[in-house]
């Protein structure tokens, strides 16, 4: 296996945060931390930047900022559902897609965007079939962008058919738009699986040592 990068950077929304994955300890465990225990990254070498309600503009403006100065690793980005509940400007949300690509790529590290999923939600509260429609859309226009910002940039887009599972509803918490644990578990599984690959394509020297801060 090669060697492991320093640190496991998560940018995105209550998703990523881990939202209804509780961690006994404290706070949530969510996908990022069972994916930095399926990769033996210790749990304080992840930085978690997702918060409630983010969309890509909060990703590209405020959560690049508190992450500073980009280094060698491994970045995942879990945000949209909020951009497509919301509507989107699908021109400005390509720009700042690509400021998340381009801020990983700067630090030479290997990237990963998930796809957004139609989560159960879309069928449990009242809306009209219009509504359902257009946020259906939304939803393949920002993976459609998410995809376009990967191929550029070099990076990883996780197709929605790579995740299939999420659309069993017994993936989801009752309220039908954060993962339960066993989502979280299951999100957690197919990216290690994907971050596995990329991480043991790295240059030699790209990653780094494990015993290093």
């Amino acid at each position: 296996m090669a060697a492991l990068p320093w640190r496991l950077v998560v940018f995105g929304d209550s998703v990523a945060e881990g939202r209804d994955d509780p961690d006994p300890a404290g706070g949530w465990i969510g996908w990022a931390g069972r994916l930095a225990d399926l990769l033996e990254l210790p749990r304080d070498r992840v930085a978690n930047f997702g918060r409630p309600g983010a969309v890509i503009a909060d990703v590209a403006g405020g959560q690049l900022a508190a992450a500073g100065k980009p280094r060698p690793g491994l970045v995942v980005l879990n945000c949209g559902m909020n951009d497509a509940l919301a509507g989107f400007d699908r021109e400005a949300a390509a720009r700042r897609i690509a400021e998340v690509f381009a801020w990983a790529g700067r630090g030479g590290a290997v990237a990963i965007a998930a796809p957004v999923p139609c989560p159960p939600f879309l069928e449990q509260v009242p809306m009209s079939a219009f509504r359902r429609k257009r946020t259906r859309q939304r939803i393949d226009e920002f993976n459609a962008e998410l995809q376009r910002a990967a191929e550029k940039h070099g990076m990883a887009f996780l197709a929605p058919d790579a995740v299939r599972r999420v659309a069993d509803p017994a993936l989801w918490s009752a309220d039908g738009i954060h993962l339960n644990p066993a989502g979280h578990a299951y999100v957690a599984e197919v990216i290690a699986a994907i971050a596995g690959a990329l991480l043991a394509e790295r240059p030699a020297g790209v990653a780094t040592n494990r015993g290093r801060t």
